[in-house]
């Protein structure tokens, strides 16, 4: 039996006991869509089920077995693998365990995967006005997306701080949204004018001394920009270049955000070496990158049309 005023004995912090904060921190400090954040509470609920331990005794192991005994496709285990590694990052800085036990675990490689850029130049060329004509800050974040082909998470999540623009010293400091650590993007004016313009302009305009932990980009209620009200703004891109489908009576746009990553990795890796291009797309695999060469090599060989995929396959985000 206890004693009287005796401390209660230490908390036991499991997957499950922990998955909600950690679904509510990143919700409100990165303005995540629902839909993603059902995604890792999806993967985090499956998890603890398997995996019912406090956290700080969870190996690399554990999860690798995890993983082995779901018998999935690799879309699918890399985005478990991303759900976890993020959960774990949490929680590490939190100091509920000592590491992050999916640092040793690589994702799956999917042959059958293939980049899917805008081939159409006249498509890419609507796209490029109906851009340029948005409001901020959404003009500037999907330029980012076209022209640099960073994931849309690691554009959201910017903060001003990232933005250095010394002159011959112009880079933003990405934060992965797969391993967690940060990424240096040089910005080159050959290659990424608009890009660099508009970074230039926004700064501007952010006045002389904004908070370096301040998001570069905020809504018109001052917090950070979210992915839905990016997705809103990117079907009136779509309306207005005139790429939007009607598929089973409903209207939908006839590329997702992602196809603009795969876009610019296509026109990048016809300018730059593989490692460079590696290094701005944060491929941690250099298959992935190469997947993109190859298609350049090929001369553009026309790859199948985004928009003939099914729906479910167009938000590509492993890549």
């Amino acid at each position: 039996m206890a004693l009287h005023g005796a401390p209660a004995p230490p908390r036991l912090r499991t997957i499950a006991s922990e998955m909600e904060t950690f679904l509510n921190d990143i919700q409100a400090e990165q303005g995540l869509s629902g839909n993603t954040i059902t995604s890792y509470r999806c993967d985090l609920r499956t998890a603890a089920g398997v995996v019912d331990k406090p956290l700080e005794t969870i190996t690399t192991l554990d999860i690798q077995s995890f993983l082995d005994s779901r018998n999935e496709q690799p879309g699918t285990t890399n985005r478990r693998i991303a759900s976890l590694g993020r959960f774990f990052r949490w929680a590490v800085a939190r100091g509920y365990c000592l590491y992050n036990p999916l640092e040793q675990i690589a994702g799956r490689y999917h042959t059958e995967h293939r980049p899917q850029p805008i081939v159409s130049e006249a498509e890419r060329r609507a796209l490029d006005i109906a851009i340029a004509a948005c409001s901020q800050p959404y003009r500037l974040i999907f330029t980012l997306l076209r022209e640099i082909g960073v994931r849309t998470d690691e554009v959201l999540n910017l903060n001003v701080g990232d933005v250095i623009l010394e002159a011959g010293r112009e880079v933003l400091l990405v934060q992965d949204t797969k391993s967690g650590n940060k990424r240096m993007v040089a910005l080159t004016p050959d290659a990424m004018p608009r890009s660099l313009r508009g970074l230039r302009s926004w700064m501007r305009d952010l006045g002389p001394s904004p908070a370096s932990d301040a998001p570069l980009f905020c809504s018109s209620r001052g917090k950070r920009a979210s992915y839905d009200t990016l997705h809103r703004r990117w079907v009136q891109v779509c309306r207005a270049a005139h790429l939007i489908d009607v598929v089973e009576g409903k209207e939908q746009p006839r590329y997702t955000l992602h196809h603009l990553r795969h876009t610019a990795a296509a026109e990048l890796i016809a300018f730059y070496p593989e490692q460079v291009v590696r290094r701005i797309l944060g491929h941690r695999d250099p298959r992935s990158t190469r997947r993109y060469a190859d298609i350049v090599r090929k001369g553009a060989a026309n790859p199948a049309p985004a928009n003939n995929l099914p729906a479910q396959r167009r938000e590509q985000q492993a890549s």
